[in-house]
């Protein structure tokens, strides 16, 4: 018999959700084979990952909706970083004078996709999952109410996309390339376009290359600068104006950047298109400008290394042994150029180079690579490093952020006008700052390829675990790869005095009690380690006893901050407590618990509170100092 329509199927079954999970799995995790108890839904909500399911590949990147019938085995491999998903068990009854329909069931069918519209099926499984921690009826039926709303969008998503005729869908790709044609004036990275299009950024790169030769930056990078040929055709727009326009704001860089693509500077180019329009004679017209067809392909077909830039200088079999030698001369002018003082003019209207001399000093960071760094650098990046650049008096180009509104809030006063950089570093945003040195603090930063990626724009010193784990050698460090030594001497000594100065005064205050420093949040409570961060300024620096309670945390793991138990929590019973206050945090809320109200420090008054924006999340010089004076103004009276 004929099954029924789905849609009419699920409106005569009679559903029981039976249980809600939410599951993050990190890079070296993988699910084999997991038989579905029931009927299930996957929702995926981040990362990337490969799925199986009764022996169907699907790849799943953020926002992706997996289905599945009982017995079904499941599998999850290939996971890059982390892959965040929920799991929806249910079972569906379909009443007996039904029964005929069961063939046609889809509670046991097998499909995924990725939604169009994610959020809200996302917001509808966190909600389940948030609910069904509830014992309470109550929350139950709230979660069966929401899995029918779940299950409606899902449905109408999946039908609309089924329905769409295949020539009205664009392709990735083609999505990608329309994207960057239209937002090519945007600060634009890889992680960002991954995000625009729910992707990891290794598939976005590898599908993308393997259509159009091209990964999605030189993509991006080959659209400005023919944007930028045009408008330097056929506008008197100045340099800056048009290196603006294209999504550069350094102009030196745009400069460089389109001379290694055209063979010559903006300003030449428009002195020669300014002289073509002027007589009969145009042979670099603008319709001749593409980097591809006019009309979008989904496969590029031109043979690109028979082109400088396409349209602009066509290059021949006959002429690519002298393009090559002039090319070869033009970029060795150009490095001369750039590493030091221009050439000066002579009588003759020759223009004579000057040999700049160059000085530069050979390091080696604690990979082992050897490399040479300028002697004294100008435009440095070093993320996450900054309190010991300006405890050096260096000011960066760019700083550390995260989402591009954390940052190191006790540093603002000296960082001032600083533009900010993602804290993962992207290659290309790198690029843009056009850094002379590039410092990061540990291998991490530069694991897989992105060591080789980051040597090809400048510099890269790594700091290395070790030393980042004590704030005093990564700062000789830090000083001495910015031929600082004797300076990154003094701001250690001067330090130093200033610490023992404090530990007397605290000696004298307080005699041997103990203290700990905690950062309460709104989800949890922290306690940091004896070693590490303020933990370290407290106990090693200022002399003050750790409590028990501390000293089991700090076997725990390697983390700055260790996580409290509400028992713990009770044990701490030191004389001084130093909190961090995250946002959303309501203190005076906290002094209504009863077990923070009986702890020592809270019924003798020695608590003393500080908002995340202070150095009390942070190691340094800098941020060692600003706590110093918080411990001594708060506890020697």
């Amino acid at each position: 018999m004929q099954a029924k329509d789905p849609t009419s199927l699920w409106n005569e079954a009679t559903i029981h959700v039976e249980d809600v999970r939410r599951y993050v799995l990190q890079k070296t995790e993988e699910w084999q084979s997991y038989r579905l108890p029931t009927s299930c839904f996957l929702y995926a909500c981040r990362g990337y990952a490969r799925l199986s399911l009764a022996g169907r590949e699907y790849v799943a990147q953020r926002f992706f909706l997996l289905h599945g019938g009982r017995g079904n085995a499941l599998a999850i491999s290939e996971v890059e970083d982390e892959f965040e998903f929920y799991l929806i068990f249910y079972k569906a009854t379909i009443p007996l004078s039904k029964a005929d329909a069961i063939a046609g069931t889809p509670f046991q069918e097998v499909y995924g996709f990725s939604p169009e519209e994610p959020v809200p099926l996302f917001e509808w499984a966190n909600q389940m999952e948030q609910k069904w921690q509830q014992p309470e009826a109550l929350g139950r039926l709230h979660v069966k109410a929401l899995f029918y709303q779940f299950v409606h969008a899902h449905l109408l998503q999946k039908q609309q996309q089924e329905a769409q005729p295949e020539t009205e869908k664009p392709s990735l790709v083609e999505q990608v390339m329309a994207y960057l044609d239209k937002h090519h004036a945007e600060q634009i990275t890889l992680d960002s376009l991954a995000k625009q299009f729910h992707y990891s950024v290794r598939y976005l790169t590898r599908i993308f290359k393997m259509q159009t030769g091209y990964s999605p930056i030189d993509y991006l990078i080959k659209v400005r600068i023919q944007k930028a040929a045009e408008r330097l055709q056929s506008t008197d727009a100045t340099l800056q104006e048009i290196a603006a326009s294209v999504g550069y704001a350094d102009p030196f860089y745009f400069t460089r950047l389109f001379k290694k693509h055209t063979g010559m500077t903006p300003n030449q180019y428009q002195k020669r298109a300014s002289t073509q329009r002027k007589g009969p004679y145009r042979p670099y017209d603008k319709t001749e400008l593409s980097i591809a067809a006019q009309e979008i392909q989904r496969y590029i077909d031109e043979n690109n290394s028979q082109q400088v830039f396409g349209g602009i200088m066509q290059v021949d079999r006959k002429t690519t042994q002298s393009m090559a030698s002039a090319l070869i001369v033009a970029l060795s002018l150009l490095v001369s150029a750039c590493a030091g003082t221009p050439s000066t003019a002579v009588p003759n209207g020759n223009v004579q180079a000057e040999t700049p001399v160059t000085t530069e000093r050979t390091v080696t960071d604690a990979l082992g690579h050897e490399l040479k760094v300028p002697s004294q650098p100008q435009r440095v990046i070093a993320s996450y490093l900054e309190d010991h650049l300006i405890a050096l008096g260096v000011k960066p180009v760019a700083q550390w952020s995260v989402k591009g509104n954390v940052v190191q809030q006790y540093l603002q006063k000296d960082l001032a006008g600083v533009p900010l950089i993602p804290h993962d570093l992207p290659p290309e945003v790198v690029m843009s700052y056009n850094p002379d040195l590039l410092i990061v603090d540990s291998a991490e930063m530069v694991a897989g390829d992105r060591y080789n990626q980051y040597a090809k724009i400048t510099p890269t010193f790594t700091v290395g675990t070790e030393k980042n784990n004590d704030w005093r050698q990564e700062l000789l460090t830090v000083g001495d790869v910015l031929n600082k030594k004797k300076e990154a001497e003094k701001v250690l000594a001067d330090y130093e005095a200033k610490a023992k100065d404090a530990r007397e005064q605290l000696k004298k205050a307080i005699g041997t009690q103990s203290a700990a420093a905690l950062w309460v949040t709104g989800k949890a409570v922290f306690v940091v380690d004896e070693h590490l961060s303020s933990g370290d300024l407290l106990y090693k620096d200022l002399g003050l006893t750790i409590p028990e309670v501390v000293k089991e945390a700090s076997k725990q793991n390697d983390a700055n901050w260790k996580p409290l138990s509400t028992e713990k929590l009770a044990e701490l019973n030191a004389d001084h407590l130093f909190v961090v206050q995250g946002k959303g945090v309501n203190m005076d809320e906290m002094k209504k618990d009863p077990i923070w109200s009986q702890m020592p420090a809270v019924k003798n008054g020695h608590v003393y509170v500080f908002d995340d924006s202070s150095s009390w999340l942070y190691t340094g010089a800098i941020a060692n100092s600003q706590m110093i004076d918080d411990v001594l103004k708060s506890v020697v009276k």
